[in-house]
């Protein structure tokens, strides 16, 4: 009787945790062409392993053979590129960012790299790969708003 509830109990773990995943696998080919531009403009030459549909938020989410990890809204609007500590390469940091930010983060940290950037209504947040991790925040105009700790 104990290895029946047992089981049951373990069964109805699994289905429970797997239910809060409601992410859903997409096929690549049929996203807004806005995300292929990007994938293609930036990581010509890297595949995408998997895109995601994820339900909880307007957006995907694609992963790279590269480790890149990137958000788009649904509209195919880049939301975020999360590089896993690996430096944003430079052709994406100019075509997506303001100049005056990307002045900003010379100037202020000139041996760090972006390896991280998300954009918001409010504007841009970038990690920088200090140790520790250095996040700092910039309205839609490239202006500092905030600096602190990131990871």
């Amino acid at each position: 009787m104990k290895k029946i509830l047992c089981s049951f109990m373990v069964l109805f773990a699994w289905v429970a945790m797997s239910s809060c995943d409601d992410d859903k696998r997409v096929d690549y080919q049929y996203l807004p062409a806005a995300i292929h531009q990007f994938v293609d403009n930036y990581f010509a030459d890297v595949q995408v392993l998997k895109a995601e549909e994820e339900d909880d938020e307007p957006r995907y989410k694609l992963w790279l053979s590269n480790g890149f990890e990137l958000k788009f809204y649904r509209d195919g609007g880049w939301q975020e590129v999360d590089g896993n500590l690996q430096v944003l390469p430079s052709a994406l940091q100019i075509g997506i960012l303001p100049g005056n930010l990307l002045t900003y983060t010379a100037t202020q940290y000139p041996d760090a790299g972006i390896v991280e950037v998300s954009r918001y209504r409010w504007g841009y947040q970038i990690e920088l790969n200090t140790a520790p991790v250095t996040e700092v925040k910039f309205n839609n105009d490239g202006e500092v708003t905030t600096t602190g700790g990131g990871r």
